[in-house]
Formats: structure tokens, C-alpha cells, sequence
């Protein structure tokens, strides 16, 4: 049988090494200057930067619509999401476009009820007639700054989806923050801790102890109408959570300067229930809301 080799060397040189077929030799010591090289040298040419007047006062476009509006709602939710990781974020915010409807509203519409629960501080929604002009306002003001950005990006697109990003983090924030009472909630409220004010004068000593089931008991039955959670199907009831009566004691706790200190268990110390009276004797005295 005849032998074939497969891979035959090419190298037919004295020395020479080959792999594979493939010959393997040292570069030449002539390298790097066998390399071509330029002629002449040509100086490096500097990109100058953007003029600014003539990038803010460009003719519009219709992505400058787009810039103008996403980053103009940027502005109107305000920067309370950049701050919120830092934990710099008061209850009230920095929120331009909230602030700028009770201004605007003290002009166009002085004496109407939304501007009074506004500073209540009272959940509450301006009028179109208010927010149409402030949005307008803050359209202008996104398309100053987005002309501003893309001079400093120099792609439009860039501060389109700075913008996107901006509505995202701000509206987030908007969504998850803590709602404000409206007018009858905020009556509501009122009007259960003088209830509670009543009760905790006849039914509550301070010292001692006792847990908050039993102060919620008690409440239910100085107030009838508040007998059950559930008196929906009551004609002369109201509903009324144990949550609230358990928040309605933490409220009068702190009002008479914090004398009971409420345990991980539920037991409160230094609060106690004086002796147990009728049911339903504190009604007739009692604040009827």
C-alpha cells in the first residue's frame, strides 16, 4: 500500500521550519521600518464647537416638537426624582407646574373651591383654564432647553430620550406619592378624634396598660354606631375600620404629650381602660359628626 502524505512540506530552504504545510520564520529585522510611511505630515484638524445662537434660534423642526414637549413636561414635574434617592425629597416637593397653578389660579380664578382646598393643602384639581397656559409655558421653556442640551449632545435624539427618561423617573414619583386628604376625608378625620377626645375622657386613664383590642372594643361600645367594621347594612351605623380606631389612639397619644408607648405586640404601656360602664352611656354626650 502506497503512503500519502497529506500535508507535504513546501520549505525546500536549509533550516527551514514548516507546520502543518504552513512555514514558520522570524519577521524581518528590517521591521518596523519597512512599514510606508507618509510623505508629509498634515496637522490634526479640530472639530469647532457648535455655535449656540445659531443652534437655539435654528428654524423648527418637527422632532424640536417632540423635544419641546417631553422635556417641557420634564420640567413641570419637576427634578423631586433625582433627589428622591438621596432621600432630599420634602413632603411637598419641588414640583414647578403644581406651584404654578395656585399662582396662576389666585388670577384667573380667585374664589373658586379648588384654589381654597389647594391652600388647605387638600387633595384637589386645577381647572383646563389654569393648567392649559401653565403647559404652554412649560412647552416654551422645553424648547430653550432642549436647544440648550443639544448643544452640549449635539444629537437631538439624545435629548429626546434624556427627556423620555426625565417623564419616567418624575411620573413614577408622582404615582407612588402620598396622596393628600380631600375636603370631606380631612372633616371626616376631624370630627372621629373629637369623638375619640370624648371617649378617651371617660374611658381612658393614663397609667397602667392594656392592649389596643381592647381599647377598639371599648370604643365600638361607647359608640354604638360603630358597633361593627361592617354596618353597611345598618340603618343607624357607620363603618369604621380597627385600623382607624388603632391610628385614632396613636393621634390622641401624641396630643396629650405621649404618655402611653404602644409595644411591638400591641400592648400599649402606661395607657389603661377605667372600669367598664353600660354600653352605649357615653352616646348621648358624645360629638355627633
Amino acid at each position: 500500500m502506497e503512503m500519502v502524505d497529506l500535508f507535504p512540506d513546501g520549505c525546500t530552504t536549509v533550516g527551514c521550519t514548516t507546520i502543518g504545510g504552513n512555514v514558520v520564520e522570524a519577521p524581518s529585522t528590517a521591521f518596523p521600518r519597512t512599514l510606508d510611511q507618509p510623505a508629509e505630515a498634515k496637522r490634526a484638524v479640530i472639530t469647532p464647537f457648535p455655535d449656540i445662537t445659531s443652534t437655539v434660534f435654528a428654524p423648527l423642526e418637527d422632532i424640536d416638537l417632540a423635544a419641546a414637549l417631553i422635556v417641557g413636561l420634564a420640567l413641570q414635574l419637576g427634578p423631586d426624582f433625582l433627589l428622591a434617592p438621596a432621600g432630599l425629597v420634602s413632603d411637598k416637593g419641588i414640583r414647578p407646574g403644581y406651584a404654578l397653578e395656585a399662582v396662576i389660579g389666585s388670577v384667573l380664578t380667585p374664589d373658586d373651591q379648588w384654589l381654597r382646598d389647594r391652600r388647605e393643602e387638600l387633595a384637589t384639581t386645577a381647572p383646563l383654564v389654569v393648567r392649559a397656559p401653565i403647559f404652554a409655558l412649560f412647552v416654551a421653556a422645553g424648547l430653550l432647553v432642549s436647544r440648550l442640551l443639544l448643544v452640549a449632545l449635539e444629537d437631538q435624539s439624545f435629548v429626546v430620550s434624556l427627556g423620555i427618561c426625565a417623564c419616567i423617573g418624575a411620573g413614577f414619583l408622582e404615582v407612588i406619592r402620598e396622596p393628600l386628604p380631600t375636603r370631606e376625608e380631612r372633616d371626616t378625620q376631624a370630627g372621629l378624634i373629637d369623638e375619640f377626645m370624648v371617649f378617651a375622657v371617660d374611658e381612658v386613664a393614663v397609667g397602667g396598660r392594656c392592649h389596643e383590642t381592647e381599647i377598639v372594643r371599648a370604643f365600638r361600645a361607647y359608640y354604638p354606631r360603630y358597633r361593627s367594621r361592617d354596618m353597611a347594612r345598618s340603618a343607624d351605623g357607620e363603618s369604621l375600620d380597627d385600623s382607624t380606631i388603632r391610628d385614632l389612639v396613636r393621634t390622641w397619644n401624641s396630643q396629650i404629650g405621649r404618655p402611653g408607648e404602644r409595644t411591638s405586640s400591641g400592648y400599649w404601656k402606661g395607657i389603661s381602660l377605667k372600669a367598664q360602664r353600660p354600653s352605649g352611656s357615653g352616646a348621648a354626650t358624645a360629638t355627633v359628626r
